[in-house]
């Protein structure tokens, strides 16, 4: 299955008591309750499912091919039902498995066949073949699920990147907004000289 449906650039949203909706955070891009993040506290490193972590902590991610610690500035919990796209990942060579849920609207770091064709897409819009990065190099999307559940969480980061589920996926960039500026932004710190077949 090449896309799962139509583009909803605003996930289904229940909200409770009246909340509003990504109050603060102009891109409202979202994971799923249970997204597992690395975080370093004292010098050590652990896992955090995305719901535990707090403003500033220290989550990991990438820039280029450096690893590095990248502050949380803000966390949001959106109460309620969402659509969530759910991306299945696979390694070719080695038949490693990997997957993340994200609402439509999530900006994914996207990479073609050609290790430098890479760009930011909004979930919905990904398709089977196209490969998203990962902690163990570029993985392919073999499948693509929609699912609605209940809860997401919205997270800025101060370099607008994190591995979620091992999955290096854009975040909302310090400045707090959608903006081409911070999209290139994201990029440059995206792009790693990789063989894709690895």
């Amino acid at each position: 299955m090449g896309r799962a449906g139509p583009c909803v650039f605003y996930p289904t949203y229940s909200p409770q008591g009246g909340g509003t909706y990504g109050a603060g955070m102009t891109c409202r891009w979202c994971f799923s309750t249970g997204t597992k993040m690395t975080i370093l506290k004292d010098s050590k490193q652990s896992e955090k499912s995305v719901q535990e972590i707090q403003k500033d902590d220290l989550v990991l991610t990438f820039n280029g091919l450096n690893k590095l610690f990248s502050k949380v500035l803000e966390i949001k919990k959106n109460e309620g039902a969402f659509e969530f796209y759910v991306f299945k990942l696979m390694n070719r060579t080695k038949m490693n498995t990997k997957s993340i849920s994200v609402t439509g609207n999530h900006m994914m770091i996207v990479f073609g066949k050609d290790q430098n064709d890479i760009k930011l897409k909004h979930a919905c819009q990904l398709k089977v073949g196209e490969f998203l990065r990962t902690n163990e190099g570029l993985f392919e999307i073999y499948e693509i699920d929609k699912r609605i559940m209940n809860d997401s969480y919205q997270i800025k980061v101060e370099n607008g990147t994190v591995l979620a589920n091992d999955v290096l996926v854009s975040t909302i960039y310090s400045e707090g907004n959608c903006s081409s500026k911070i999209n290139i932004k994201v990029l440059d710190s995206a792009k790693i000289p990789i063989d894709i077949k690895n």
